[in-house]
């Protein structure tokens, strides 16, 4: 049931991401599924990494994420500048929906919403 609701999770979380995108960019992209598949793994990393105590991954995804983002020549617009505050706001938003994975991990049975779906 917990891998059931991982998934619808992420199925509402690319739809929500894909909205936002288009909202924050004033363009239709639709779907990249490319960056859906790694945000995934992303939550799902880090998710694991909480699960089993391994806070010292939150630094190595934090690398991680750095790492790819650095770019030496890139100039100062403000298409750049909206850019960042995106993916800002979407690595913090997923970070966000992995604690959450984390704790109905932890506490499944506590929570009453979920007892109540699989009693």
């Amino acid at each position: 049931m917990l891998t059931a609701g991982f998934a619808i999770s992420e199925v509402i979380l690319a739809f929500a991401f894909a909205a936002i995108a288009q909202i924050y960019y004033k363009e239709i992209k639709g779907f990249e599924f490319k960056s859906i598949l790694k945000g995934t793994f992303e939550r799902l990393f880090i998710a694991i990494a909480l699960i089993h105590d391994l806070l010292h991954a939150l630094t190595l995804f934090s690398a991680l994420k750095l790492a790819n983002r650095l770019k030496h020549s890139e100039p100062d617009s403000a298409h750049n500048n909206k850019f960042k505050d995106y993916y800002l706001m979407g690595n913090l938003a997923s970070v966000i929906v992995a604690i959450f994975y984390t704790h109905a991990f932890k506490e499944f049975d506590a929570i009453p919403l979920f007892n109540t779906i699989c009693p």
